[in-house]
């Protein structure tokens, strides 16, 4: 520094330096530095900018000056002593109560009155508020560049004629091109297939400016590899701004792939691929209103393959699978391109047939499937023969609308099923008076239960020798309304088709207990009750509990009923069915197996579950006084029963002939007309 000059202490001490006033006055910080580097003096904007005026007096100018700054501040200092005017120095300072400013300083060399340079009079202006916004700004516009570089989004500008003026930098990312890399047309970068729907849109879009555009678009990246990108666009033409079609767009491949999975896993079976329910309802939905248009037929087939079950049983579910999956092969082989063939459910296949010419093209389809099943399936060395139930519905004669198809196809299907194997049925409107009749009769059965419609009646069992009632059978029977009696044989399969067979079950068994009851009153002579139980009785939870209850309540000795079960119910060699069975004999309750002789149960099912009756099918008995094969076979169990104590009852006895047969092979009991029909309570109470 230079050393002190005597004429700007004079002119300080005196305030007398040029328009001392008028730069008091000033709003910008004016201040006077000696050649040593002290302030020496300042107006009151630069006490307005720093601070108190007194503490910067005589006090070196570079303590206010930022650290980063001060070899700026020095480098000035210095170039003004030399008599440079510098203009607009860009500095931080520390205000008083340490609050960094920025200002632009402007300094120039003070001469006394002889020219000597006696100081530095600078001018400074406040910036910071200006930083401030502009490093914002500058903040502001760094982000957008990065999120327009990293987006996974393009923004792009096209030009009326579809040229790209504008491409965000993150189309690299996207698409991998460099924006300058891009200015081609956008069209030259869609797929070939989708040039004239991108071109529609366009033009749409330039003739519509107020409605924006929405697509899914491919476009060519720079690896070679079409990817799918959705695309939004709006007309900016009018906007001095942009003037131009703005486009948004961003790569959607990998998502639109997995709906399309998403989609096929809804709309396809994830066994053998086919179309499910869902989807071919929906092709079924789109014909149909093509049909109505155009004034054609449709036809809808339904395949039912009959006892499939038992694949999945004997051989098991992987077997059936594989079956399953070269049936669906063998229907998409029959079907023209035009027909759908999908999966049900199960083991049903249903195909559509959109433009049927004639009844002879479904009915000849349905014939050649049924033939194709007539052939062996190989599947894993085992050769399967498996056969199929057809119901065929065609529109608009069957039905006009798809429940109505489907649910008609269904009836015909099971009016196939019931006429004989591997046939086809079309529907005809008698199916459909049937299915109603069938429907009202179940509903007719669950009102039944609670208005006491049902009466029992008894057959009586005899002693084959004496001819004494020693049993009955409980035998129900309906009493409709309108329809009198209806036979155990349409409503016990309604009731256990529906399930309420188990309820009709648990009324039987009581009112037996309370008709026991009733007897032992009158004083009729004691006798065993039998009442049949169908296997969905047994299975149910419960069971033993129910009957014990029942039994309690009417205060009934459980030696006094007799429950028949079918030979088939013991064929599956179910460990909870035989915990059922004795659990039910120490109840005191007796076990009959009815129908022996019908089934293929094993001999070693007799002493397995350890039966109190065996009851003789009345197939037997029917010739047994003319067929020495049924004789000796009869003789057999009846021998067989004996050794293993157990009572031989044979049914449908009819002829005294027959009789004669089995009382010489020592048969315990006889059921049947020849003694008597299954009466009434009243009529039973006279035999008694």
């Amino acid at each position: 520094m230079r050393q002190p000059n005597n004429e700007i202490k004079h002119y300080v001490e005196q305030k007398n330096y040029p328009y001392k006033e008028l730069l008091e006055n000033f709003t910008e910080a004016i201040y006077v530095i000696s050649l040593q580097g002290k302030f020496i003096d300042y107006n009151r904007g630069f006490t307005s900018l720093v601070g108190p005026g007194e503490k910067y007096l005589n006090t070196d100018f570079l303590n206010i000056v930022h650290p980063d700054d001060i070899e700026l501040a020095k480098s000035g200092f210095v170039e003004t002593l030399d008599g440079k005017v510098l203009k607009e120095e860009r500095l931080r300072i520390f205000a008083y109560d340490g609050q960094v400013k920025t200002i632009i300083t402007s300094k120039v060399p003070l001469l006394g009155k002889e020219g000597e340079l006696v100081g530095i009079l600078g001018i400074a202006k406040d910036i910071t508020v200006e930083v401030g916004l502009q490093s914002q700004i500058q903040q502001q516009y760094n982000r957008f560049r990065s999120l327009d570089k990293n987006s996974s989004s393009v923004n792009c500008i096209l030009s009326e004629t579809g040229e790209v003026m504008y491409q965000s930098p993150s189309v690299e990312k996207v698409l991998g091109y460099k924006p300058d890399e891009i200015r081609r047309p956008f069209i030259s970068f869609v797929h070939p297939e989708d040039e004239d729907m991108v071109r529609a849109r366009f033009a749409y879009l330039l003739a519509h400016p107020t409605e924006p555009q929405t697509l899914d678009v491919r476009l060519l990246h720079k690896d070679g590899n079409w990817r799918i990108i959705h695309v939004l666009s709006n007309n900016l033409m009018e906007d001095p701004d942009i003037q131009g079609i703005v486009i948004n767009y961003h790569d959607v491949t990998e998502m639109r792939q997995a709906q399309q999975k998403i989609r096929y896993m809804a709309y396809h079976d994830h066994l053998t691929g086919l179309p499910n329910r869902r989807l071919f309802e929906e092709r079924v939905q789109e014909e149909l209103m093509s049909a109505k248009l155009e004034s054609r037929k449709l036809a809808v087939i339904l395949l039912d393959i009959d006892r499939f079950k038992f694949i999945n049983d004997t051989l098991g579910h992987a077997i059936g699978d594989k079956v399953l999956k070269e049936l669906a092969q063998m229907l998409g082989a029959l079907v023209s391109e035009t027909d759908v063939v999908a999966r049900m459910a199960g083991d049903e296949f249903l195909i559509l047939i959109p433009a049927l010419t004639s009844t002879d093209y479904v009915e000849t389809l349905a014939k050649a499937i049924l033939k194709r099943l007539e052939a062996p399936i190989i599947v894993d060395h085992y050769e399967l023969f498996v056969t199929g139930s057809i119901g065929i519905t065609i529109y608009p004669e069957s039905g006009e609308d798809l429940s109505h198809l489907i649910k008609n196809a269904d009836l015909a299907m099971y009016a196939a099923k019931k006429s004989k194997l591997n046939s086809y049925k079309l529907f005809s409107p008698a199916m459909e008076r049937a299915s109603f009749k069938h429907f009202e009769l179940q509903n007719d059965l669950r009102k039944a239960i609670h208005s006491d419609e049902f009466e029992l009646y008894y057959q009586p069992k005899v002693r084959s020798h004496t001819r004494q009632i020693v049993g009955a059978e409980a035998l129900i029977r309906w009493n409709h309304p309108t329809r009198g009696i209806v036979s155990p044989g349409e409503f016990i399969p309604l009731a256990e088709e529906s399930g309420l067979i188990v309820p009709l079950g648990e009324w039987v068994l009581e009112n037996v207990c309370k008709q026991i009851r009733k007897w032992e009153a009158k004083g009729y002579p004691a006798i065993v009750v039998s009442l049949n139980f169908s296997a969905l009785q047994m299975l149910q939870k419960g069971l033993v509990d129910t009957v014990e209850a029942i039994l309690d309540e009417h205060n009934v000795a459980g030696e006094s009923i007799e429950i028949e079960i079918t030979e088939s119910l013991i064929l599956n060699d179910d460990s909870d069915l035989l915990k059922k069975l004795e659990q039910l004999r120490e109840l005191g309750i007796r076990i009959a197996i009815d129908d022996f002789g019908t089934g293929y149960s094993s001999l070693s099912y007799l002493t397995k579950y350890k039966f109190n009756t065996i009851k003789l099918d009345r197939s037997f008995i029917h010739d047994i006084h003319t067929s020495p094969d049924n004789q000796a076979i009869i003789k057999f169990i009846i021998q067989l029963s004996n050794q293993l104590k157990m009572k031989v009852v044979a049914e449908g006895v009819e002829l005294e002939e027959q009789l004669a047969h089995l009382v010489e092979m020592n048969c315990d009991e006889i059921q049947g007309f020849l003694f008597s029909k299954p009466l009434p309570v009243g009529q039973f109470e006279r035999l008694l």
